[in-house]
């Protein structure tokens, strides 16, 4: 589960990168005090001599949690809380994420947000609760596994992805199985398991002012967007079973 802001390229940083995210780890080192650095690597192609070279891009800083199950990132056009694992509830995950758009916008004093969202992602990958799917979710987003198949015929692979756009936020949904090693996100890391998976990412796109109050009220909005295709899309054993 992750939260999203985007901005657009600022000039601050733009030139002092390095500088505010050093700044903006030490804000937030007590609660994320680990920080691997994530280079990243582009290619340009010379159309004159036809070689490729490789090109450093701006780094994406990342602060981590002891425990490993919170991560802040931070780049020059967007700042992301995720969780992996230890989630308890929205609130929490909103109260997180003020503290650091509230850090953010003291040391940057950035003018407008371009982009805001919010992300679940459930997979299921275990064995048992993979075969009991059924029972666990609507037909609605079992796809092709809700179709009857005889016992030698097997699903391989079957992938649903819909846009929906409402006056109260943009949604897109993704949902199917995938096969073993196999993953629909680069995000996510394969699972050496047959899968199952549903991607709800709640979003508005609309330019507003980077206020932090304001911006964590467009964020509870989306929540909800998002958090009713999810109960809409499963069944309460499934709740009872892994919460929600």
């Amino acid at each position: 589960m992750l939260c999203q802001v985007q901005w657009p390229e600022h000039t601050l940083l733009s030139t002092r990168f390095s500088a505010v995210a050093d700044e903006i780890g030490t804000r937030l080192s007590d609660e994320y005090p680990l920080s691997p650095v994530i280079q990243g690597i582009s290619f340009e192609l010379d159309a004159q001599t036809g070689q490729v070279r490789p090109q450093a891009v701006p780094a994406v800083r990342q602060w981590v949690s002891v425990d490993d199950t919170w991560s802040v990132y931070f780049a020059p056009t967007f700042v992301t809380l995720e969780n992996r694992g230890a989630y308890t509830s929205r609130e929490d995950m909103t109260q997180r994420f003020a503290r650091v758009l509230s850090v953010v916008f003291e040391l940057t004093s950035l003018p407008a947000a371009q982009r805001v969202g919010w992300r679940y992602v459930n997979r299921i990958e275990d064995p048992l609760e993979y075969a009991d799917l059924g029972e666990l979710v609507h037909a609605t987003v079992l796809g092709a596994g809700a179709v009857p198949a005889p016992s030698n015929v097997e699903l391989v692979h079957s992938f649903t992805e819909s846009l929906f756009r409402s006056d109260r936020g943009n949604l897109l949904a993704k949902w199917g199985f995938m096969p073993p090693n196999a993953t629909h996100d680069a995000s996510l890391v394969a699972v050496s398991n047959p899968s199952w998976v549903l991607d709800i990412d709640a979003f508005d796109e609309s330019r507003s002012a980077f206020e932090p109050e304001q911006l964590l009220g467009r964020l509870e909005e989306l929540t909800t967007l998002a958090y009713g295709f999810f109960r809409w899309s499963v069944k309460e054993s499934f709740i009872d079973r892994f919460g929600g």
